[in-house]
C-alpha cells in the first residue's frame, strides 16, 4: 500500500498542476483556430469552391473563413491576425479581398468573407485550382491554439469537382464525371444530394426516382438533338443507370 501511495500522490499533483495551467491558459490567454463553412462543403482543413457551379456572369464569390476562440468572450471587439503561408499559396493579393480581422464583442467566433476572383493571373482555373492558405499569427489578444486548427486553405477553380454527397447516388446515377454532373446541374439544379439521405440513411426510393428522372431528361435532350447526343467526358454518349463503369 505504501508503494501505491507514493505513486498516486505525485500523479495527482501533476494532474492538478496541468488542470490549473489549462484553466489559466483558457481564461487569461484566449486562443483562436480556423475552420470553414459547413454550408460551403468545407472540410476540417480546407474548402474547394468551383465557379463552374455558376454561369459566366459570376466573376467573384465569397468563401467564408470561420475564426473561433477558446477562452473568455469580451464585451469589446478584439482584433486578431492572420498571415499567408507562401509554401501553400499560389495567388497574390490581387486575386482576392478579405474582410476585417475582428472577433465581435460578446462572441466566440467571426465569419470572415474571402472574396475570390474567377480570373487569377498566371493560373488557368479550368485545370489548376488557386490556393490560399492562412495561418494564425499571435498578437496581444490571442495566441495560437491546437496545431491542427492553426491554418486553413481556401481553394477555387473553374471546373466541376466531385461533391462529397456523390456517393449517395453514384451506383444509380453513375461514377462522377464533369459532364454527368453538369447535366444534373443544368437540368435539375442540384449540386448536392444530401436530401436523398435524410437522417444519414439513403432513401433508395428517392434515388431510384431521381435515376428515372435523369434518364427521361437525357432521352428528351437526345431526341431534341438528333445525331448530336449529350457526350460524357470520354466523348461517348452520356448514360445514367445502375453500375455504370464510367
Amino acid at each position: 500500500m505504501k508503494i501505491l501511495k507514493y505513486i498516486l500522490v505525485p500523479a495527482a499533483v501533476v494532474m492538478l498542476f496541468a488542470c490549473e495551467n489549462e484553466k489559466n491558459t483558457f481564461s487569461d490567454v484566449p486562443t483562436i483556430y480556423l475552420a470553414g463553412d459547413p454550408a460551403q462543403n468545407a472540410t476540417v482543413d480546407s474548402v474547394l469552391f468551383s465557379f463552374k457551379l455558376f454561369g459566366p456572369a459570376v466573376t467573384t464569390y465569397d468563401v467564408n473563413l470561420i475564426v473561433k476562440i477558446a477562452g473568455q468572450v469580451s464585451d469589446k471587439d478584439r482584433k486578431f491576425e492572420l498571415e499567408i503561408d507562401p509554401a501553400r499559396t499560389n495567388v497574390t493579393s490581387e486575386s482576392y479581398t478579405i474582410g476585417t480581422f475582428v472577433i465581435p464583442a460578446n462572441s466566440y467566433k467571426a465569419v470572415i468573407p474571402v472574396n475570390v476572383k474567377r480570373t487569377v493571373p498566371g493560373l488557368n482555373l479550368l485545370s489548376v485550382p488557386a490556393r490560399l492558405t492562412f495561418k494564425v499569427k499571435p498578437n496581444e489578444n490571442f495566441t495560437v491554439g491546437a496545431f491542427e486548427y492553426s491554418d486553413y486553405t481556401i481553394a477555387w477553380c473553374d471546373y466541376l469537382t466531385k461533391p462529397t454527397t456523390w456517393s449517395i447516388v453514384e451506383y444509380y446515377v453513375g461514377p462522377f464525371t464533369q459532364a454527368r454532373f453538369k447535366f444534373i446541374i443544368d437540368y435539375t439544379g442540384m449540386t448536392s444530394f444530401s436530401e436523398f439521405a435524410p437522417g444519414g440513411s439513403t432513401d433508395y426510393n428517392m434515388v431510384l426516382n431521381f435515376q428515372a428522372k435523369l434518364i427521361k431528361l437525357l432521352n428528351q435532350y437526345n431526341a431534341e438533338h438528333p445525331g448530336a447526343p449529350y457526350l460524357n467526358d470520354n466523348g461517348q454518349p452520356l448514360l445514367f443507370g445502375s453500375g455504370l463503369p464510367f
